[in-house]
């Protein structure tokens, strides 16, 4: 444990310790003595590791080991967002009159790089309206303003 945290634990314990005292104390001429001591040593706490902290400078210990990144809540979060950006385009589509479609994007950090429409889940009857492939990839490029090559539509 680094001086700096020890520091901070000595410092909360004092003060766990200072509040259970004042509960207890007994009212009249003693309290007041019994606060001055417990002021004069919360004073001394503080100030005692002053001098070594001025002139060593201050360390605060951090290491490597104590800070994680956690992968997999980050792949959760980024997953979720490409299911929301998904949807979102989808309900795009439906506005424009192509219900049904299936829409995958795949990213790029924050920007998407490519997306994917699935037509076949369009539910298509035998006999009904043509389903223009160009036209999704090309709705679905503007709405992520990105080149109609890294649109993909398929079914």
């Amino acid at each position: 444990m680094s001086s700096f945290a020890a520091w901070g634990l000595t410092l909360l314990g004092l003060a766990v310790i200072c509040t259970i005292a004042e509960m207890l104390l007994p009212q009249g001429k003693t309290r007041g003595v019994i606060r001055s001591v417990m002021a004069t040593v919360a004073v001394l706490v503080i100030v005692t590791p002053l001098p070594n902290l001025i002139k060593n400078g201050f360390d605060f210990d951090f290491t490597s080991d104590t800070v994680k990144l956690d992968t997999d809540y980050i792949q959760y979060s980024d997953g979720k967002r490409g299911e929301l950006i998904s949807r979102a385009a989808e309900q795009y589509l439906k506005q424009n009159g192509y219900d049904g479609i299936s829409v995958s994007v795949q990213m790029d950090g924050y920007s998407v790089k490519s997306v994917t429409a699935k037509i076949a889940d369009s539910g298509i009857i035998q006999n009904g309206e043509h389903i223009n492939n160009s036209e999704i990839k090309k709705l679905l490029a503007e709405y992520f303003g990105i080149e109609k090559e890294a649109v993909m539509a398929y079914g």
